[in-house]
């Protein structure tokens, strides 16, 4: 990730640490430390939820999904290593399973909601517009284009056409059949004159 957002401002040290993966590797480290040391009595860690957000949010949807099947695989080994009964090993296997069920669903929808987040973002406040070239003074006062504008802040894409009334405006002596092409020549003064003869073919 960039240091600096899309207006050119640096990003403050927060917003940069929150775009690291190490910083989600040292937060999931942390907690698998402290479920170690807490030994096996809790089945489902919720706190192993917040590096899965937190990366699904600010990185990427499968940095949360690996966050999510790393920490669980992890975890699951720690029943292995506490010599749980070989009787429950089964069912240690599947609530290990369900444990990265559950994250790997908790990644998704984090991903999805910031997917949803971007795609609905707005513009606020007061723009300042030329009146004239509709170009947009940014904070930088510089003059922007609207089209580069609006694409620098936001996920939307322009494409170019034209409308009815100024297809109309500008092509509508193309666009409609009374054209001089297909009327008798009009003379400087508008008035009407002949056509210019065709020149007869050689040898007729």
């Amino acid at each position: 990730m960039s240091s600096a957002d899309q207006s050119g401002v640096p990003e403050p040290w927060t917003a940069q640490l929150l775009h690291r993966r190490l910083t989600y590797v040292a937060i999931a480290a942390l907690l698998l430390v402290i479920e170690y040391l807490t030994g096996e009595l809790i089945e489902f860690p919720i706190t192993f939820v917040i590096p899965v957000i937190l990366a699904s949010w600010f990185c990427a949807p499968h940095i949360g999904y690996s966050f999510a099947i790393g920490m669980a695989v992890v975890r699951l080994s720690f029943d292995f290593v506490w010599d749980s009964p070989s009787i429950l090993r089964s069912m240690i296997i599947i609530n290990g399973m369900i444990n990265a069920g559950v994250l790997l669903f908790i990644a998704f929808i984090t991903g999805k909601a910031f997917r949803l987040t971007r795609e609905v973002k707005l513009l606020h406040g007061i723009l300042p517009t030329c009146c004239f070239c509709k170009k947009i003074r940014d904070q930088d006062n510089k003059w922007r284009a609207i089209e580069v504008y609006i694409e620098k802040r936001t996920d939307a894409q322009f494409s170019h056409g034209i409308c009815p009334e100024c297809a109309e405006l500008h092509y509508g002596d193309v666009l409609h059949k009374d054209h001089p092409r297909f009327n008798p020549v009009l003379d400087v003064h508008g008035a009407q004159t002949a056509a210019p003869a065709k020149s007869a073919a050689p040898g007729a």
